[in-house]
């Protein structure tokens, strides 16, 4: 499930990041085809596979058909991916998707295309696996019940995905109070409806994939005796219908009690004696006890957290190179897709990198810990070591498959006996896993905050600023008419902050000439005349047009600048009352304005003496 969720993650990213472009590629009947054939040729590579593998069948050891299967089924999705990327960065299908309604707006919408396109080759792998998978399982499943168990498998991943992205969608539309309305706030929200998820999901997956309640008998009994007798409380045992119940496996869902369930497949209670099967529950309790369920969800909302963090800073550092910012200012496709290209490979690879390597890391050794509180429990090893190995060996031995997400079978084992021989093995693996884990939280709490950091710090403003000049100067330079009133207000005032006060004047001026009564064009410019050096210091100038803008708009920026032009001009009274109505309007950067504040009551006292300026609560 771990690898279907990167993957599917990657899928989502590669599709969200592609930018279309004004003009497609090829005609709509050349993409067409283009696609289809993509998709018959991923359906031929995949049959191709199989049946070499088929044809090894006779001559080849299971152990070894266990391991090519699976890494056929990993090199087959991973090709899947890049199929798929091929749709959408080499052909551009999306242009045509945004005749889609709701495409361009929607999450869910777009999410779900670009899921759809991916799911279709995964389809393709499924039904081309399924004469092998049933030869070297020794299964009986029909092509009909191994498809619909693929996908109830899946759905487990792509259910939660919609709510959450129905719930981002609805957030767009829903009036939220100033303080969740930003993108802060947003993210918020998000990470309290994805707790909420979590708590809740465990009840809607064991009804999506079918589960029902262990059937009433001894064995059921023992287990809930045994989940009693060590005050673990679940909503109960399920018989877990996966691959047609063959597949020898059992997991934990849940983290309330209520909606916790142990899921146990046919399969593994049939071939498990009583002893085995209290070890494999104890196994599952650990991951509760040691919060690993807790972990995995800490992970995923810091992944969250560290991409956001750092967004804005990838994105200008690409921007700040001049080829790709002509890549992405461009308006035809192929230069937009390399754009894409670029901006999409870091954040892939922090994607990688975060849940294959971090991630795996900790879910291995989560896993092994979980194996020593069934060891701890159970008190020897024997129970837990032989349900291991015949799980392995039923199982294709397995012994020595390998996975990112554990430790191999023969691993395990030998691990649990060196921890029964040697008990301070188990202290020190808890004492290796909780440092791992603090330490991990010490450098995603500050690699967040330095990233939030860094976002606000004068480098990056300066790229940023340095990034809309190009832009906008850009746009300029296209349009006829010289790019109207608000390009050139805009253009203006990022000259003025960088104190290119002649050129910034020079754009102003056109721009209130253009448009002389929109009050943030004529408050940019008195900004310009109340806080420049002479000889573009005109106060007289700065007050008449700060007070036309305050008539038009009186928004907190616009009484600050009207502030500042009666400052110039000597008003220190006025300009503190007109600072206290730019208070009174709560502003969002509250720290600024009270400097303004602070400031005026400064000069206020110098020029009445024997007066009192009155101080903002």
């Amino acid at each position: 499930m771990y690898s279907q969720l990167i993957y599917l993650l990657i899928v989502l990213l590669l599709f969200t990041l592609q930018q279309p472009g004004a003009q497609p590629l090829f005609p709509l009947p050349a993409t067409l085809l283009l696609t289809v054939t993509g998709l018959l040729l991923f359906a031929l590579v995949c049959r191709l596979t199989m049946q070499r593998l088929a044809r090894s069948l006779p001559h080849t050891p299971q152990s070894a058909l266990t391991r090519q299967y699976h890494r056929a089924q990993n090199r087959l999705t991973i090709l899947a991916v890049a199929f798929v990327a091929a749709d959408v960065y080499l052909l551009n299908i999306k242009f045509y998707l945004m005749a889609v309604p709701g495409f361009e707006r929607s999450l869910t919408v777009s999410g779900l295309i670009g899921i759809g396109l991916f799911l279709l080759h995964v389809f393709m792998i499924w039904l081309c696996s399924h004469p092998v998978y049933r030869s070297i399982y020794h299964s009986h499943a029909t092509l009909l019940a191994f498809l619909k168990n693929q996908i109830a498998f899946i759905s487990a991943i792509l259910i939660p995905w919609l709510l959450i992205s129905l719930a981002s969608d609805l957030l767009q539309w829903m009036p939220l109070p100033a303080f969740l309305a930003g993108e802060v706030g947003q993210l918020l929200l998000l990470g309290v409806l994805l707790l909420l998820l979590i708590l809740v999901a465990p009840w809607l997956i064991v009804r999506l994939w079918g589960c029902k309640p262990l059937p009433e008998g001894r064995i059921r009994d023992e287990l809930e005796a045994f989940c009693s007798e060590h005050d673990f409380r679940l909503g109960g045992f399920m018989s877990w219908p996966l691959l047609g119940e063959e597949m020898l496996t059992a997991g934990i869902i849940g983290i309330l009690p209520k909606w916790r369930y142990i899921l146990i497949t046919k399969g593994l209670m049939m071939l498990l004696g009583g002893a085995e099967l209290r070890a494999v529950v104890a196994h599952e309790m650990g991951h509760v006890r040691r919060l690993h369920i807790l972990v995995y969800v800490i992970f995923f909302i810091g992944y969250s957290v560290l991409a956001y963090a750092f967004h804005d800073v990838i994105f200008l550092f690409i921007l700040k190179n001049d080829l790709f910012l002509h890549w992405a200012m461009a308006q035809d496709s192929l230069s937009l897709t390399l754009f894409s290209v670029v901006y999409a490979v870091p954040i892939l690879v922090l994607l990688i990198v975060y849940f294959r390597y971090i991630f795996g890391f900790f879910m291995r050794n989560s896993e092994r810990q979980a194996d020593l509180y069934a060891l701890r429990l159970i008190g020897h090893p024997h129970p837990l070591i032989s349900s291991l190995q015949k799980i392995a060996f039923y199982s294709g031995r397995i012994e020595d498959l390998p996975s990112w997400h554990h430790f191999s079978i023969r691993q395990r084992i030998n691990f649990l006996i060196e921890c029964y021989r040697d008990p301070a093995l188990m202290r020190k693996h808890d004492c290796k896993l909780y440092g791992s884990m603090a330490l991990f939280l010490v450098l995603l709490s500050g690699l967040s905050w330095s990233g939030y950091q860094l976002q606000e710090s004068s480098a990056i403003q300066r790229w940023r600023a340095q990034v809309q000049t190009q832009v906008i100067h850009k746009q300029i330079q296209e349009k006829a008419d010289g790019g109207g009133s608000e390009l050139l207000a805009a253009y203006g005032g990022l000259m003025l902050d960088s104190g290119r006060y002649e050129t910034a004047l020079s754009f102003l001026q056109k721009a209130v000439q253009l448009d002389p009564d929109n009050p943030i064009i004529l408050n940019n410019l008195a900004w310009l005349y109340a806080t420049s050096p002479p000889p573009y210091f005109r106060p007289a100038e700065a007050l008449k047009m700060a007070l036309k803008a305050a008539s038009g708009l009186s928004e907190p920026h616009i009484l600050d600048t009207l502030a500042e032009a009666y400052y110039a001009n000597g008003r220190y009274r006025k300009a503190l009352e007109t600072i206290k109505q730019a208070l009174a309007k709560r502003p969002d950067n509250r720290d600024y304005y009270l400097k303004q504040l602070a400031k005026f009551e400064k000069a206020v006292t110098r020029q009445e003496p024997s007066g009192e300026a009155q101080s903002w609560p």
